[in-house]
C-alpha cells in the first residue's frame, strides 16, 4: 500500500466530499440511537468535519490508535524491550524492562529466554547462586486501571500488567473431557503450580460451563464440561504476574542444573541482556486488539521517557506524546487507559484523523501501517468488508465495548489517492445487539469514501 502525503492539517467546517452515501449511513445510525461522529482527511487537504467531528466520544479500542501513536513516537519503531540479568554477591538479579513478548509458541517464549540465561551462566562457570531477586525498577503501582470493569478482572482481556509478565498476564489451561473427572493441565507458563478442584464431564451439552481462578498458591478449577467435547484451551488472568515469572524462572534454573544455595560463592558478573522488538507487541495491540499490550507498552513508554512505569506514568507520558504530535489537544480529550476498555476515555473524530494522518505519513509510518488490520484479510478486520469493493484497501482499527462502536484508519482508493477517516458511534449501553448494524453502516461509510478525490482527474 502506498499513501499520499497529508501535508497541512488545517481544520475547516465545510465538507468537500460528496454527500451521497455516507450521509445516509450516518442518518441511519442516528435513527438507531447512535450519536455518530465522522471526520476525514482527503489526500493533502484539510480536516473535513462531516458529522459531530468536534464532539467527544468514548472510542473503545480506537484508543489503541492513540496509544500506538504515542508509543511509536516516544520509543521509535526500532525500540527493543530489555530484561537484564546480573550476578551481585552471588544473587541473580533480574532487572525489569516491562517486556510483553514472552509468549509460548513464539521466538520469545519464556523457555527460550530462560534457557539463554542458563547457557550464559554455564559459560561463566556458574553452577550455584544464592537466590533470585526481581528488580521492578520504575514499574510500580497497580496492575490494572481502576476504571476497568471489576466483575471481569479474571478474563484474559482484563489481564494484569507489571514489571515481569509471561503469557500476556494469563495462564493457558487445557481441558480434556475424560471418564470421571476431566484432565486439566497448565500449558503455560511452565511452572509447578498445583491444580485444585475438578471439572466434571457430563452427558448434557446445555449448561456445561467451567472455569478457573488463580488463588496465588494454586489454580482452582470447577464446573462441568460436555463429555463429547473436543479438548479445549482457555486463557485466564493471573493474580500476580511476577509470582508466575519467578516460579517459571526458578524451575528453568533447576532444570538447567543451576543450584540455589546459601553456600554459593558471592560471584559478580553481567550475565545477559535479553531483548525483544516493540513491533511484535504493536502488532498484537492493533492487529489483535490486545488490551494487555496497549497497557504494558504505555507503561514502558512512561518508564523510558519519564522514569515512571506505573499506569499513571504511562498515561502521563502518552498524553505528552500526543500533545507533542498534535501541538494542540482538544479540551475534551481524556486518556483514562491505553486500551479503550475504560468508559472514561474521550476523543473527537477530528483529533483521531489528525493523529492517524500524522502517523501514516510520519517517520514511523511503516511500523504503524504494518500493525493495522486489513479489510477482509487480517486481524479484527478479517471478517469485515467481505465482498466489498474496498476489501484489501482499508487498514483500520475496530472498537467495541457496550455502548460504543468505532472504526478509524486509512482507505487506499482505487484511483491511487487515499483518505484518513474516523467513525465514532456512542449509544445507550443498556441497548444490546446494535453493534452488527453499526458495523455495516461503518462499512457503507467507508465504501462511500471510495470515490475520486476532490480535484483529481
Amino acid at each position: 500500500m502506498q499513501f499520499l502525503a497529508v501535508g497541512r492539517l488545517l481544520v475547516f467546517a465545510s465538507a468537500a466530499l460528496p454527500a451521497q452515501g455516507f450521509q445516509h449511513a450516518v442518518a441511519q445510525a442516528e435513527l438507531l440511537g447512535a450519536r455518530t461522529g465522522l471526520a476525514v482527511i482527503d489526500n493533502d487537504g484539510p480536516v473535513q468535519k462531516l458529522s459531530r467531528a468536534d464532539e467527544p466520544f468514548a472510542p473503545a479500542s480506537n484508543m489503541k490508535l492513540c496509544t500506538a501513536a504515542a508509543v511509536l513516537s516516544g520509543l521509535g519503531g526500532g525500540f527493543e524491550f530489555k530484561t537484564r540479568f546480573e550476578l551481585v554477591a552471588g544473587r541473580l538479579l533480574v532487572h525489569a524492562g516491562g517486556d510483553p513478548n514472552w509468549i509460548m509458541g513464539t521466538p520469545y517464549a519464556s523457555e527460550v529466554a530462560f534457557a539463554a540465561v542458563v547457557s550464559a551462566l554455564q559459560r561463566l562457570g556458574i553452577a550455584e547462586i544464592r537466590g533470585v531477586a526481581l528488580m521492578a525498577g520504575a514499574f510500580t503501582g497497580p496492575t490494572r486501571p481502576s476504571t476497568w470493569p471489576a466483575d471481569q478482572l479474571g478474563t484474559y482481556y482484563c489481564a494484569p500488567t507489571g514489571p515481569f509478565v509471561l503469557e500476556q498476564g494469563t495462564f493457558l489451561l487445557r481441558v480434556n473431557p475424560a471418564q470421571g473427572s476431566a484432565e486439566v493441565a497448565i500449558l503455560a507458563p511452565v511452572t509447578r503450580t498445583q491444580i485444585e478442584g475438578h471439572i466434571l464431564p457430563v452427558e448434557a451439552k446445555k449448561g456445561a460451563v467451567y472455569g478457573a481462578i488463580d488463588t496465588d498458591v494454586a489454580v482452582r478449577v470447577s464446573g462441568k464440561v460436555w463429555q463429547k467435547a473436543s479438548p479445549a484451551q482457555i486463557r485466564v488472568a493471573v493474580h500476580d504476574p511476577a509470582a508466575w515469572f519467578l516460579r517459571a524462572f526458578e524451575l528453568a534454573l533447576h532444570q538447567g542444573g543451576i543450584k540455589v544455595t546459601s553456600e554459593a560463592p558471592e560471584s559478580a558478573a553481567m550475565v545477559l541482556e535479553y531483548s525483544t522488538p516493540l513491533q511484535v507487541a504493536l502488532r498484537r495491540m492493533l492487529l489483535d486488539s490486545s488490551n494487555f499490550d496497549a497497557e504494558q507498552c504505555l507503561r514502558v513508554l512512561g518508564a523510558e521517557s519519564i522514569k515512571d512505569g506505573s499506569l499513571h506514568g504511562g498515561i502521563e507520558a502518552g498524553t505528552a506524546q500526543i500533545a507533542r504530535l498534535l501541538r494542540k489537544v482538544p479540551a475534551q480529550f481524556v486518556m483514562a487507559d491505553g486500551s479503550g476498555l475504560s468508559r472514561e476515555n474521550r476523543v473527537t473524530p477530528t483529533m483521531m484523523v489528525q493523529l492517524v494522518a500524522l502517523m501514516v505519513h510520519g517517520a514511523n509510518k511503516d511500523s504503524f501501517l504494518a500493525a493495522l488490520p486489513i479489510a477482509s484479510e487480517s486481524g479484527t478486520l478479517e471478517s469485515r468488508f467481505e465482498g466489498s469493493k474496498v476489501a484489501g484497501r482499508v487498514r483500520a482499527k475496530t472498537g467495541w465495548i457496550r455502548g460504543v462502536s468505532a472504526l478509524s484508519g486509512v482507505l487506499q482508493r482505487a484511483d491511487g489517492s487515499s483518505c484518513v477517516f474516523s467513525i465514532l458511534m456512542n449509544y445507550d449501553a443498556t441497548k444490546g445487539g446494535l453493534n452488527p448494524q453499526l458495523k455495516q453502516l461503518q462499512e457503507q461509510i467507508v465504501e462511500a469514501l471510495d470515490r475520486p478525490a476532490m480535484g483529481s482527474r
